[in-house]
């Protein structure tokens, strides 16, 4: 599930990471995004599993 939704969100922006998260009661992939993109390019769930995105900017390791 989280290469799908990682490779999804990469045909529209610079992909920093992919995990997991909790929505609610329920898991959900994260894919956390360098910079904005289009809502409508990226999927709202795949294979029935929610993904929800985050704008973080560009990461570093310290």
């Amino acid at each position: 599930m989280k290469p799908k939704a990682g490779e999804a969100a990469r045909r529209c922006g610079t992909v920093t990471g992919v995990g997991i998260t909790k929505v609610g009661d329920s898991y959900a992939v994260k894919v956390n995004l360098c910079e904005p993109v289009p809502k409508a390019s990226l999927p709202d769930a795949i294979d029935g599993v929610k993904v929800v995105y985050e704008v973080l900017g560009r990461t570093a390791a310290r």
